[in-house]
């Protein structure tokens, strides 16, 4: 696709100075009459590939770079054998690379007339960043770019893919590009002659006296290489756009099957997202379940939070898991809030006016056994109460509340830390309310331990 060339090395330039020649697996730069290596310029990475010695017909030497120094063309090559200047050497380029970067760079183009067309003719480029992986883009904007225009700009970039137009180069006086309306360069210092990339239209009818159709398609300056079709692109997707500073846009793009399989992962997680959507609505039969339902909304969000997809889907899919995360949370708390006011019930007709419960009952978690001491409180006005609950194999949870009459006495903390740690456990609080664990499954131990320790306080 691709022709190799034929070029002669004129200097080989290793650790600061001109070599006559290189060898012993190493790095090196080489200066050649001729390349057809794309050197790095214009916001394009450079082309990759390999060069053949005359000499050595069997040994490639890999080209890692190009770069352009003071008007030479440098060719970063690791040495594995013997190169010398005067050797003739047949270049040849990463054929699958070369397509990427063209497919990505056109890309490019077709983004910053797309911006345009969507978020009006106020956006400016403010720099590009193509390689054979992806596409990033910077460009001044009024407003943050919302979740809807980038659907947008998605759409008009699709379209022109469709309709797999003609990308048109031609080079002409820089001059002359002064009057095509539309025509979109950098805020930088061109050459007398310059190339203009025009999607659809010949650059000779750009050029015509009071043409405008600059304004209805993509026309740009630009040295980069580019497709022959914009149909060769496939596809294109956004997978990141954020805001860098104030009125500067980042935005990052793939292409071709890349952006074909990012935008499939993105319609795989939006099913899984309706399907527990529905079983959110449909709720949980149990405390257990719903706070299942609920931890899976947690974490599926950080799924879609770190899976690279399209940018609007992903901002879509995260608002809606905000709200199902809110909605389970919500369900799970008022089926814990329901499950210990009927735990509480029991425990008022045992206790109705005293200053002190401490008692055991079956909570299904930790939240739960706090929720019943604190419902407990509020309807024996005055109490300090603990709860006790046998959780896992050797667990014992406590969960305690202090009354304000008896906070000169104790602190919750020092309560449930005091008939905790005796069991090898530990707990934490404040003055009012505080948690705890016991490693023992001997709850009556602990209820008795809680019992001794109240009595010698309160």
């Amino acid at each position: 696709m691709f022709k190799p060339c034929q070029a002669t090395v004129l200097a080989l330039y290793k650790d600061w100075t001109l070599q006559e020649e290189v060898s012993g697996k190493q790095h090196c730069g080489v200066l050649l009459d001729r390349t057809c290596f794309y050197a790095e310029q214009g916001g394009q990475a450079s082309d990759q590939g390999y060069m053949v010695c005359g000499r050595q017909q069997d040994v490639l030497f890999p080209v890692e770079s190009v770069q352009v120094f003071g008007g030479y063309v440098i060719h970063e090559v690791f040495v594995s054998e013997t190169l010398k200047v005067g050797d003739q050497v047949h270049l040849f380029v990463d054929e699958a690379q070369r397509l990427a970067s063209m497919r990505n760079h056109t890309a490019t183009h077709l983004l910053n007339f797309a911006l345009r067309q969507v978020l009006g003719g106020c956006t400016e480029q403010r720099g590009s960043s193509v390689t054979a992986e992806q596409l990033r883009f910077f460009v001044n904007t009024k407003a943050p770019i919302k979740t809807e225009n980038l659907q947008e700009v998605e759409s008009v970039i699709q379209e022109m893919i469709k309709r797999n137009e003609t990308v048109y180069t031609g080079e002409v006086p820089i001059n002359l590009t002064s009057d095509v309306l539309g025509l979109r360069k950098l805020d930088m210092v061109y050459p007398d002659l310059v190339r203009v990339v025009s999607v659809g239209v010949p650059v000779e009818k750009l050029l015509a006296e009071g043409s405008k159709y600059a304004m209805s398609t993509s026309v740009e300056l630009c040295c980069g290489v580019h497709l022959l079709q914009t149909g060769d692109i496939q596809d294109f997707t956004i997978i990141s756009e954020r805001q860098m500073i104030k009125g500067i846009s980042h935005i990052v793009a793939v292409t071709g099957e890349q952006a074909r399989q990012t935008r499939d992962i993105g319609q795989f997680l939006a099913k899984e997202v309706d399907s527990l959507a529905t079983r959110v609505k449909l709720g949980g039969a149990s405390v257990n379940e719903a706070w299942r339902i609920s931890k899976e909304v947690g974490q599926l969000t950080d799924r879609v939070d770190t899976t690279k997809m399209t940018q609007w889907r992903k901002r879509k899919l995260q608002a809606t898991l905000k709200t199902l995360q809110q909605a389970a949370n919500n369900a799970h708390r008022k089926m814990e809030i329901k499950l210990a006011a009927e735990k509480v019930q029991d425990l008022l007709t045992k206790y109705s006016n005293e200053p002190v419960i401490i008692d055991t009952i079956p909570a299904e978690s930790p939240s739960i056994l706090m929720k019943a001491v604190n419902q407990l409180c509020n309807k024996v006005p005055g109490a300090s109460v603990m709860l006790l609950s046998s959780q896992a194999p050797d667990q014992v949870f406590c969960a305690c509340q202090v009354s304000k009459n008896s906070l000169a006495k104790v602190s919750a903390a020092d309560w449930a830390l005091a008939v905790c740690t005796q069991m090898g456990g530990k707990a934490d609080g404040s003055g009012v309310v505080a948690k705890g664990m016991a490693k023992t499954d001997d709850l009556q131990m602990v209820l008795a331990a809680a019992r001794e320790y109240a009595k010698n306080i309160f």
